[in-house]
């Protein structure tokens, strides 16, 4: 069960980056896939650290090219993807605090939500640029 569809309006045209969001994008509905046949709750936690890592490496990443590149927008594209960072930590937070989990509100509505504007908005300026400078 896909709680984020991956949208041809998401590339990038940089083929790293690309894979990149494809990969994060799996790796979530992998995880609605595991919660929709009842996993438990420490299989739960491990895939959403997993899914932190793995977007924290991704931003990490990005913002080190962004400051390489001395990015005009860069202040503006690290706080969006702070807020999609903290809203991971609340999502895990309330998991060890209430022990449940609502896959489909925390990762497709929050999450997917997230991962679309972010796409349509703020990603295809930075990777004009990046495309621009020759990065792959």
């Amino acid at each position: 069960m896909s709680v984020i569809e991956w949208k041809q309006e998401f590339k990038t045209g940089i083929p790293s980056i690309d894979y990149e969001h494809e990969h994060l994008i799996a790796v979530i509905n992998d995880l609605a896939d595991t919660i929709s046949v009842d996993a438990p709750l420490d299989e739960i936690e491990f895939h959403l650290g997993e899914i932190y890592a793995l977007i924290e490496a991704h931003f990490a990443l990005e913002e080190k090219i962004m400051r390489d590149m001395k990015y005009l927008g860069y202040a503006e594209h690290k706080e969006d993807h702070d807020r999609l960072l903290d809203e991971i930590r609340d999502i895990m937070e309330n998991v060890a605090k209430d022990g449940a989990f609502d896959y489909r509100v925390a990762l497709g509505e929050r999450v997917g939500t997230w991962f679309g504007l972010h796409f349509k908005t703020l990603d295809p300026k930075l990777h004009a640029l990046i495309h621009g400078a020759g990065y792959r």
